[in-house]
């Protein structure tokens, strides 16, 4: 069957936004470099339109994945759609498999593990032999069985070709890349970090030389360490200086505790609230410092930005964010320090701000152009090799 398709990108979701966050900064970069050729996104994920933006990238919404974090593990319970976790993943096996044997992409495009989430891209497997499947790998995989397994192994011999790494070797050192290379038999093409924020535009804010805020404060999802974090941060943003300016704190205000929480900063009023949502990649680009948590997708955020910025673990098992963060913090100014969210204490907190705020993140040597080379290495693949320079 002809194929009506040139990319079709998958991303799993649950928890965090990394996994689709690259997957929507590489389809965007494709439709920004190769306007002609058809791409498409498929993933649970509720935020993907937010993710998206004004982007102009099509995608298809599953029933999402939910997890619970419990002692630094992850565990699924029911979704949103109220279908049990074990059973939506046979379910979305199904509509995977549909999709992709409706549209038989040229290429296929699927992040961290080959099978998928609970093994969801398996039964996609057997249809469309043609298809060129392609994995995508983060810079620091960690400790994740379902990434180095043998069964990961065996499931990528016999269906994909092809891996990208989203990394930078000249920052991490090639042992990834031959860990890699060794586990599934391919040596992997490096394409550099992968920023959503840059495709969309929003890393040239940095220009400025006057910046709005203080400081921005991300806590995307409410862990075990939540509760113990933000009286402290109170704490510590009530002993920086006013003058400095004002900071803002993106989180989920939907959540039942979100209400406490604000509570804690009532008293300052250099201090703002903002739900999670596009807002902060404007904020982020005209701030002078700002405390993250270490996911992928922030780390990238404040390096192309050129923030100064605090960095805080959540203390998964995988220990995937401590090795990366310990990594550029010795090599990026956008990373001045790195705390667990646990165990940082309110001078700390504080005085890593004060820092920030004062330190110039210089240029850096890092690779941050990883959604335009993986884009261009796709397009090579869907059988396209020249960008269309009007874009």
């Amino acid at each position: 069957m002809k194929s009506s398709l040139d990319v079709l990108i998958y991303a799993h979701d649950g928890r965090g936004l990394g996994h689709v966050s690259r997957s929507v900064g590489i389809g965007l970069a494709l439709r920004r470099l190769y306007p002609r050729l058809s791409v498409l996104l498929v993933s649970g994920c509720a935020n993907t339109a937010e993710l998206i933006g004004g982007g102009a990238l099509d995608w298809i919404k599953l029933p999402s994945y939910r997890t619970n974090v419990i002692a630094g593990k992850s565990s699924g319970v029911m979704g949103n759609s109220n279908i049990d976790d074990k059973l939506l993943g046979e379910l979305r096996a199904r509509n995977i498999r549909d999709i992709v044997d409706a549209y038989r992409p040229k290429v296929f495009l699927a992040d961290h593990t080959p099978q998928g989430k609970h093994k969801e891209l398996l039964l996609s497997h057997e249809v469309s032999p043609e298809t060129v499947r392609v994995l995508g790998i983060r810079a620091v995989v960690g400790d994740v069985g379902k990434v180095w397994s043998e069964f990961s192994a065996d499931v990528f011999s016999g269906t994909y070709s092809n891996i990208l790494w989203y990394g930078d070797s000249s920052v991490a050192g090639s042992a990834e890349l031959e860990h890699l290379a060794a586990h599934y038999g391919v040596v992997p093409h490096e394409a550099g970090y992968v920023s959503r924020l840059s495709e969309l535009g929003y890393s040239g804010g940095r220009s400025s030389a006057e910046k709005s805020l203080a400081g921005v404060i991300s806590i995307p999802w409410s862990g075990e360490g939540t509760a113990v974090l933000m009286p402290k941060l109170a704490q510590a943003l009530g002993g920086v200086d006013k003058s400095l300016g004002n900071w803002k704190i993106y989180m989920d205000l939907s959540k039942p505790d979100a209400e406490e929480v604000v509570h804690n900063f009532s008293s300052l009023e250099h201090v703002a609230f903002a739900q999670v949502g596009p807002q902060f990649l404007h904020d982020l680009s005209n701030a002078r410092s700002a405390i993250i948590y270490g996911g992928y997708n922030s780390l990238t955020d404040v390096m192309v930005c050129k923030v100064p910025s605090v960095v805080l673990l959540r203390g998964m098992k995988d220990g995937e964010q401590e090795e990366h963060a310990a990594i550029l913090e010795r090599k990026s100014a956008a990373v001045q320090n790195v705390f667990s969210d646990l165990d940082v204490t309110v001078e700390e907190l504080r005085d890593s701000l004060r820092n920030c705020i004062d330190a110039e993140a210089s240029e850096f040597s890092i690779k941050l152009d990883g959604a335009a080379e993986a884009a261009r290495y796709l397009a090579a693949l869907a059988g396209v090799s020249d960008v269309d320079c009007r874009f």
